[in-house]
C-alpha cells in the first residue's frame, strides 16, 4: 500500500527547474531513500511530501486523498497525527531547555503532567542521553546531542511516516551510527521512513531508492 503517491510532478523556483515530470510513491512499512547530489531537488520533494512546500503541476495523494494544500486544515491534521519530520537543522528552540522542546511534541496529549515527564525521560534515554540533559538549554548541547534530541522529540510525536532531511550529514561516525539505529528501530516498530540524502552509504539500509536527477535550466 502506498502512503503517498505522486504523478507527473513539476516544481520550479523562479527560472530554476527543480523537479520535472516525476512520478513515484512511498510504500507503507519501507525505508525509502531520496538520493541525489546537493541541489538536485531531493529536499524539495521531501518538503512537498511533508506538506511544507507547494508544487506547480501534477497530482500528489496522501493516504488516498489528493492535492492537500500546505497549511490547510487537512494538512495540519496529517502533520499532527500521521507525519513526523526530522529537519536538517534540527528545528529546536535554542533558548528553551531540552525538556520544554520535547514538551512541544506532547501538547496535544491528554496524559497527565507526570506521565508526560516520564515519556520525555524515556525518550532521551532511548536515544542514549542522560536524564540531566532535560534541564540544559539547547544551545548548550553539541550538534550530535541536538540531533538525538530532535529524534527524541520525534519519538514522542504520534506519526506513521517519518521524513528525514540529511539526518547524518553533520554527524561524526559514532553519532551517525546512533541515528541510523534509531531510524531502523522506528521502522521495525512499524513506521515508514523516507530519507533525503546525498550519503550513498545509507542505501544499505533502504528497501527502495529513488534517484533524483539534477536538472538544468533549458
Amino acid at each position: 500500500m502506498k502512503l503517498i503517491e505522486w504523478k507527473n510532478l513539476d516544481k520550479s523556483f523562479g527560472p530554476t527547474e527543480v523537479l520535472r515530470d516525476m512520478s513515484g510513491g512511498i510504500e507503507e512499512g519501507e525505508i525509502t531513500l531520496l538520493s541525489g547530489v546537493s541541489g538536485s531537488g531531493k529536499s524539495t520533494l521531501l518538503n512537498i511530501l511533508g506538506l511544507l512546500e507547494t508544487y506547480d503541476k501534477g497530482v500528489v495523494s496522501w493516504w488516498g486523498e489528493e492535492n492537500v494544500k500546505p497549511f490547510s486544515r487537512k494538512a495540519e491534521k496529517l502533520l499532527a497525527k500521521r507525519i513526523g519530520y526530522l529537519f536538517q537543522n534540527f528545528a529546536l528552540i535554542d533558548h528553551l531547555t531540552v525538556e520544554k522542546n520535547l514538551a512541544i511534541a506532547l501538547e496535544m496529549s491528554s496524559d497527565s503532567e507526570s506521565e508526560k515527564e516520564q515519556q520525555m525521560l524515556e525518550a532521551v534515554q532511548t536515544v542514549g542521553l542522560p536524564e540531566a540533559i532535560l534541564d540544559q538549554f539547547v544551545y548548550q548541547c553539541s550538534g550530535g546531542e541536538q540531533q538525538r534530541i530532535a529524534i527524541a522529540r520525534l519519538l514522542l510525536k504520534p506519526c506513521d511516516l517519518i521524513l528525514c532531511d540529511e539526518p547524518t550529514g553533520s554527524l561524526d561516525e559514532a553519532n551517525r551510527d546512533i541515528v541510523i539505529n534509531l531510524l531502523l528501530n522506528s521502522n521495525e516498530e512499524g513506521k515508514t521512513i523516507v530519507i533525503a540524502t546525498h550519503d550513498p552509504s545509507l542505501k544499505a539500509i533502504a528497501d527502495r531508492v529513488i534517484d533524483i536527477p539534477m536538472l538544468r535550466v533549458d
